[in-house]
Order: C-alpha cells, then structure tokens, then sequence
C-alpha cells in the first residue's frame, strides 16, 4: 500500500510527521492518514511527499523486490495515480530496481479521450523527451501550446512547466523519456 511505503522511507530516513508536513504544506494529520491507509492521497501530494523524502513518486507504486533487466510487455510496472486519466508503463528499470546507476528513465504512457494528464502542471528536475505513438495531444510548455500528433516529438528543459492534454475522442499513446531518472 502507498501509506505503507511513505512511512518506512519517512522512518528510514529519520523524519517525523511534523517534519513532512512543515516540508509539503500539508498537515500531519492528513500524513498520517495517508500512512495508516485511510485517505488516498492526491497526485500534488504525492509530489510534494516525494520531492521532500527525495525519492522518485513511482516508488510509491512499485514492488520493492523486483531485478529488471529484459522487461516483458506483459511484465511491466504498471502506474495508474488515483483520480488519474494517465496510464503510466515503465520501459526500463527504475531506480533502485537494479544495483546499478539508471541513467534515463522511459515510460510508455496512455492518456483518455477529453482529458489531461494532470490538473497541475509537471515541473521536474529532468530533461524530457516525448513521442507520441498513435493520437493527438496538445503539450503546454509554460504560456505556448503545441499540436503533437502521431510520430511527433519535443524536448522539454528541466524546470520547464508543462501539461500535457488529450482533446481528441481517441487515446493518446506516447513515450517519454527522463534524465536524470527521476519521476
């Protein structure tokens, strides 16, 4: 369970409640309830809990004894965030899947019909690429809006705001890849 996974890494690294919460702008009291598994958090959460644990949000999703090196479409990691119109797939190993330095991270990713991905915008300390693989989105990197459509690609900067959006009445398919390997 998510809760599960956030108060061993919070207790691993020696934090308190209190001090997650002074860190997130969230109260202690909602922290605990997301460790005790009461309330299922919001993506925004998840992100503000992650970035002051300083670990990757996937980590919350994934099975901890998992060594990856050839992946099976059938066998990826699969990321559904709750409230989420994004399916996310990892492509490769995730940090601290594998006993060696991951460089990049590529994740295969799915977006419903008239919807976005995230109600915020993404914000990382990575460069991105993306591709899109069937459908149209609209990606918005900070005021300018792009038409991605099928076989398109861009490159986003680290820190750059972006949001990315299906218009369409189909499902967008695309990869994007991270580096460094952060999510």
């Amino acid at each position: 369970m998510i809760g599960d996974k956030i108060r061993k890494i919070r207790q691993q690294k020696g934090l308190t409640l209190n001090e997650i919460a002074n860190g997130t702008n969230l109260t202690a009291s909602y922290i605990s309830q997301i460790e005790r598994n009461i309330t299922e958090p919001s993506i925004s959460s998840l992100r503000k809990i992650a970035s002051i644990l300083n670990v990757p949000i996937y980590i919350f999703f994934s099975d901890d004894d998992k060594e990856k090196f050839f992946i099976k479409a059938e066998e990826r990691t699969k990321m559904k965030l709750p409230k989420s119109n994004i399916l996310y797939e990892f492509l490769t190993p995730m940090p601290g899947e594998v006993d060696w330095d991951i460089k990049f991270l590529s994740v295969y990713f799915e977006i419903n019909p008239n919807s976005s991905a995230s109600e915020d915008f993404f914000i990382h300390k990575a460069d991105e690429a993306i591709i899109i693989l069937e459908g149209n989105m609209e990606l918005i990197l900070g005021e300018k809006s792009y038409l991605l459509k099928k076989g398109d690609s861009m490159y986003i900067k680290e820190n750059t705001p972006h949001k990315m959006i299906n218009n369409g009445n189909t499902m967008v398919k695309g990869i994007f890849t991270l580096s460094p390997s952060i999510y």
